[in-house]
């Protein structure tokens, strides 16, 4: 409503008609004076860039003669103007300060026209009138713009703040798909949208992969091709550009040549543009989302901006959500840590650490599908599944299964998934396997097996054995689950179990050294004692005979000082080897010192003593036959002759030295 206090009078508007002409001939002169002013005002630079001056030049024309000759049509000019005005970035000042200097130039317009002094001063007034009447109108409307255009941005921030909150409330549980669907569908709720979709791609990926689309052209983006290669022509569109940029790019014209592949599928859904925005993550995935209006609507104010936002908060959000996820990998992996040493402070055999290892990291840990530890085979190129825990564990454990996993590089599929390649090259090995040829045979081949989105190989090594004696295996439905620190954990864990294994094995070898002679290898004092007392019982309960045998080698000291003492231990280990392995299983041979050696052997009958004698015997003189090598033994019978084991080893000791006399010719 225009005040009436603006409205010309009848005088006013006489004089009005009576000069118009003659003053509107001075508005081409005055728009190239404002242009030139205009560009020489550095807070105007900005401006300048997005309103030419031969535009601008012709919108002040316009204007001027709008000022001094109205027509009906002024309104609906005075509104483009709005438009251009408020896209432009004009602001209230700045229109005050163009109608005044319109105002200073009709003046001095007016003062030029040869009419009597009193017809000026009403002119003057009328133009005052004039000016603030058009600049009452384009002010106003100017403001009503710029309210509407606020209020759209504030949908749009409603939406952005939407985000904020999904992000703050979404459950730690919750998969990022579930939680971007929900983000797309706000967006189109609150901004009035047909369409708007999430894409990600990895830095080699050709294609964008869309993970959550919504609004009712969401069946749009179904299939839909784009790709962050610009030299391709799906990389060359909207998303496209906005991706290779990393900038907004927006759109209000499908008609353009880079859009030309999609035209008629946009036609198809009623779409009319398009606003894009693109981020890049630290795990150096590339992000877009667009935004798809329909045709013959528009998008909010100076969107560019919007989105720009937009792109922080999804970054925001899509980072911390990665974090979260890592952090709480981390923090289920550390108690499993801390469960795995427990663990290891037992000193607990390999294949008890294998079986609880893989057990503890499938029970504190989730999105993990199968945990796995494979051994290799001593005689064939399959590698055997000892322990697993997990959605797989059932396939990989069954006997049935046992060729699934080769170390033959040649062996195709199942000697190039991660586990084949780990204890090949003897270092960790990951895979993204979605795509991957490889895991797509192998899945084939077993469709039984759970089809996993990221798998990760450990080598396990034992000191002194040059390639693994195991290897670890991760698998997880999460493509980002293997992210640095959670690497550097399952790390941790491999080293711990090769260091329990190590202290397990040393343990295991001073405990060997303990009840073994370290230069034949034969059992000793110690280790023969506790054997025979066993076999005593066994002997007791089965009613059976055990004889206690005490032996040495005839003129032992001769060879020994003859040939060498390193003679005399190649002599001791070949004589423990060859009777080692001639007495039957449960009868033992041990040495306790010199050359002097103990034996306990169950029999029956005497003559199965007589046999084992002989054995023994007939064993001396192939040893070296130019030696002609011999041995005395003397035995004692459980529970004949003694049945307390050292009554039984003195009389087999005196028994022996009675058969060495006998054979001197001393007895």
């Amino acid at each position: 409503m225009i005040p009436k206090f603006l409205t010309l009078s009848e005088a006013e508007k006489r004089l009005f008609d009576m000069h118009a002409f003659e003053l509107s001939k001075r508005a081409e002169s005055f728009s190239s004076e404002f242009c030139e002013w205009i560009s020489k005002k550095e807070k105007f630079s900005e401006l300048i860039k997005k309103y030419p001056l031969e535009n601008m030049k012709n919108d002040i024309n316009h204007g001027y003669v709008q000022i001094i000759s109205p027509d009906e049509k002024e309104r609906k000019e005075i509104e483009k103007l709005i438009e251009i005005h408020a896209k432009v970035g004009i602001s209230p000042d700045d229109l005050i300060t163009i109608y005044d200097m319109y105002y200073d130039d009709i003046q001095s317009g007016i003062e030029a026209l040869d009419i009597d002094r009193t017809d000026k001063i009403i002119l003057k007034s009328a133009i005052r009138k004039r000016i603030e009447n058009v600049m009452f109108i384009h002010i106003n409307g100017f403001q009503e713009l710029q309210k509407k255009r606020l209020e759209e941005r504030e949908k749009f921030y409603k939406a952005i703040t939407e985000i904020g909150r999904i992000r703050v409330e979404c459950d730690e549980m919750m998969e990022l798909d579930e939680i971007l669907f929900q983000i797309v569908s706000s967006i189109v709720a609150d901004v009035d949208l047909a369409l708007v979709w999430i894409g990600k791609a990895e830095p080699k990926d050709k294609w964008i992969k869309i993970v959550a689309a919504a609004g009712i052209a969401s069946d749009y983006a179904r299939d839909l091709k784009i790709s962050p290669n610009t030299t391709i022509p799906e990389g060359k569109g909207p998303a496209g550009i906005s991706m290779s940029s990393e900038k907004p790019f927006v759109t209000d014209n499908f008609d353009e040549p880079f859009f030309k592949i999609w035209k008629e599928r946009a036609d198809k859904f009623n779409l009319g543009g398009s606003a894009n925005t693109s981020f890049k993550t630290t795990d150096g995935k590339i992000w877009n989302i667009s935004m798809y209006k329909e045709k013959g609507k528009k998008f909010p104010d100076r969107i560019e901006d919007l989105l720009v936002d937009l792109s922080k908060e999804m970054k925001i959000l899509v980072e911390n959500y990665n974090r979260s996820n890592e952090l709480s990998n981390i923090r289920n992996y550390e108690k499993g840590l801390m469960e795995i040493q427990k663990l290891l402070i037992t000193n607990p055999p390999p294949d008890m650490i294998y079986n609880k290892v893989t057990k503890i990291i499938s029970e504190y840990t989730y999105k993990v599908d199968n945990v796995k530890i494979v051994v290799p085979s001593s005689n064939s190129e399959w590698m055997i599944t000892i322990s697993s825990s997990g959605e797989d564990s059932k396939f990989f454990l069954n006997p049935q299964n046992s060729q699934t996993i080769s170390t033959d590089p040649n062996r195709y599929p199942e000697g190039q998934i991660v586990t084949s390649k780990c204890f090949r090259e003897g270092k960790p090995v990951m895979v993204n396997p979605e795509a991957d040829p490889v895991y797509l045979s192998y899945w084939g081949k077993y469709p039984d097996l759970i089809r996993l989105k990221s798998i990760a190989s450990w080598p396990i090594f034992e000191k002194g054995i040059g390639k693994p004696v195991a290897v670890l295996t991760v698998g997880s439905y999460d493509p980002n689950y293997f992210t640095k620190d959670l690497t550097m954990l399952i790390e941790q864990i491999v080293s711990d179990v090769e260091m329990a294994i190590e202290r397990y094995r040393k343990d295991e070898k001073l405990e060997w050294l303990g009840l073994h002679d370290p230069i034949t290898g034969l059992p000793n004092r110690m280790y023969f004692e506790q054997s025979a007392r066993n076999a005593i019982k066994y002997a007791s309960r089965g009613h059976k005979k055990i004889a206690i045998g005490f032996m040495d080698i005839d003129h032992f000291k001769r060879w020994n000082d003859t040939f060498g003492h390193e003679f005399g231990d190649e002599l001791l280990k070949k004589i423990g080897t060859k009777i080692g392995s001639i007495i039957r299983g449960g009868d033992v041979i041990a040495r306790i010192g010199g050359d002097e050696f103990l034996l306990h052997v169950l029999f029956d009958t005497r003559q199965e003593l007589d046999t084992v004698t002989k054995r023994i015997k007939d064993t001396f003189s192939s040893i070296y036959e130019k030696m002609n090598l011999s041995c005395s033994i003397g035995w004692a019978i459980y529970p004949d002759d003694a049945q307390d084991l050292r009554d039984l080893m003195n009389l087999a000791n005196k028994e022996m030295y009675i058969q060495r006399k006998r054979k001197n010719g001393t007895l």
